[in-house]
This record gives C-alpha cells, sequence and structure tokens, in this order.
C-alpha cells in the first residue's frame, strides 16, 4: 500500500473492540489516515469479517501477546514507521514506554470537548495522572494545551483555574501561573478568574464559559477532570477526543473514549494536528 506523505499513519495497538474497528472503517473511507492494527491478528480478523469490515484496508501485524505488542509498537514508533499511536486495552503504565517518556507520571493529556451548547471546542488539560498537583504542574497544563490549541487554528486562549470553594490559596496560586506565564511571555494566554463549576455554567455569574469565551479549563488534578467529563457524557450529547501527550509524541487514549463518535472525533483532532505540524515543517524546509 502506497501512502501519501500527508496522511497520517497510526498504530492501534490491541484494537480488538468492535467499535474500534467499526470506526476505523468508516475513517479510512474518510481518507482520515492510514491504520496499522498490532494484536491478536486471528481475533481482529474474525471480528472484521462477522461485521463486513474490510480488514485488508488495513495493515494487521500479529502480536497476541500483550508485552510482545507494546515492544512492537514501541519499536514501530521510533523507526517512525508510524506518526502515532493509539492505545487499546492496556495498562497506563505502559503508555511511558511506548512514547519514550523516562520519567513515571510525565505522560499529559488534552481533552477536546465539542459541547452542543458551546459554539467554541472546550479544552481541559493536565500534566500528569498524579493526585498532587501544585501551580507549576498547572503552569505545565497550560502550556501542553497551548502547543495544542494553536494547531487547530485558535489563536487567543481563555484558560479558568476550576475551584471547590474559591480560597485565598487558590487565588494566590493563579495570581501566580499568571505572573510566570506573562514572564515566559505567553501573550495569547488569558488567565481569567478562578471559579467553580457551578458559576462557570451559570448565566448569571460574571465569570461564566459564554461571556468570557473561556475555552481551557483547568481543574485540581486528573482524577477530578474525570469526574466532569464523565458527568458530562450522562448529561449532554458532548464528542470527547482523549489526546495523550508525552515528548513530541502524541497518542490517543481509546480506554477515555465512550464509543464511536468519540473515537471518530478524536481522529478528526489528531488528523488536523498532523497536517499542521506537516505543513510547519514543509515551510520550515522551504526557508533552508
Amino acid at each position: 500500500m502506497i501512502i501519501p506523505v500527508n496522511i497520517m499513519n497510526i498504530a492501534f495497538i490491541m484494537p480488538h473492540e468492535i467499535s474500534v474497528l467499526k470506526t476505523l472503517d468508516s475513517a479510512f473511507r474518510m481518507n482520515l489516515g492510514s491504520f496499522v492494527l498490532i494484536g491478536d491478528k486471528k481475533r481482529i480478523m474474525e471480528n472484521c469479517f462477522k461485521h463486513n469490515i474490510d480488514y485488508s484496508r488495513f495493515a494487521i501485524y500479529d502480536c497476541p501477546d500483550e508485552l510482545e505488542a507494546i515492544d512492537f509498537c514501541y519499536e514501530h514508533l521510533r523507526k517512525g514507521k508510524c506518526d502515532y499511536v493509539a492505545f487499546g486495552k492496556i495498562p497506563p503504565s505502559y503508555f511511558n514506554r511506548i512514547m519514550n517518556v523516562k520519567e513515571e507520571g510525565q505522560i499529559g493529556s488534552v481533552d477536546v470537548i465539542d459541547l452542543p451548547s458551546l459554539r467554541h471546542y472546550l479544552f481541559i488539560s493536565n500534566s500528569s495522572r498524579r493526585l498532587n498537583v501544585d501551580f507549576d504542574d498547572k503552569k505545565k497544563a497550560i502550556i501542553q494545551a497551548e502547543g495544542l490549541i494553536k494547531t487547530l487554528n485558535i489563536k487567543k486562549i481563555n484558560a479558568a483555574m476550576i475551584t471547590n470553594l474559591n480560597t485565598k490559596t487558590d487565588v494566590l496560586e493563579m495570581n501566580i501561573i499568571r505572573m510566570l506565564l506573562k514572564d515566559d511571555k505567553f501573550h495569547d494566554i488569558n488567565i481569567c478568574e478562578s471559579c467553580t463549576l457551578a458559576a462557570l455554567f451559570s448565566a448569571n455569574a460574571p465569570n461564566n464559559i459564554y461571556l468570557n469565551n473561556i475555552n481551557l479549563l483547568i481543574m485540581r488534578n486528573y482524577e477530578a477532570a474525570r469526574i466532569f467529563i464523565d458527568t458530562l457524557r450522562v448529561f449532554t450529547e458532548a464528542k470527547i477526543a482523549s489526546i495523550l501527550i508525552g515528548g513530541n509524541n502524541y497518542a490517543i487514549d481509546l480506554s477515555e473514549t465512550k464509543g464511536g463518535a468519540d473515537i471518530l472525533f478524536s481522529l478528526l483532532v489528531l488528523n488536523k494536528i498532523n497536517k499542521e505540524k506537516k505543513k510547519a515543517s514543509y515551510q520550515e524546509l522551504s526557508v533552508i
């Protein structure tokens, strides 16, 4: 199979679920990318056959053992044979190995939320999955999100620090982060006043998401972000892309997607990121 250089090549590790295979079939027909499937080849082919999916559209590598699949995917990414990775049902402890991140717990995440009631995307960023998070971690989360948000052609970032009680400590932390970002010359990032989630979505609150065009939320930690996202899924029809960031690598965390709509949205976001990265690389080469 000849792959155009501008098409993203993404490796899916342990993609055995029917919802994943069906979504990849749709994504292929939408020309969203070239897909490499790493897992139990027999199981993948049987599931494709049962659901009338043409498995010849994918490059399938037989690695039924979990550790074998992880090592194969690591080498595939390291040698530049794929641009991105999508993690199926494997323990998060293996993410660092595949994405070549040395320090434990330093894989960040940015969730991209398409909420029907909002005219713009909403982003939630975490610099790690640690429970204890300080202002430096939150600053890193904002900078991490800034890189991804800019690739989606969103020029201005309005970030809100989400608190439970909006204490003096929360206000102090917000002001420190605001000062540090200003010193580092992140002029396109506006730190709004810290607020509770209830106030954020209240039309009567002065710092609500609608009036202030807030598009980035920084929660207390990763667990608080997951609770908020799970609540959104229960009460809204939001589509959510879960993007992992480790070093210079992007990945999709399939365990944080719920169904084909989320997976397809994640691929659309990653495809947009890929196009912008390829465009930037081409412009750099043109200057040389």
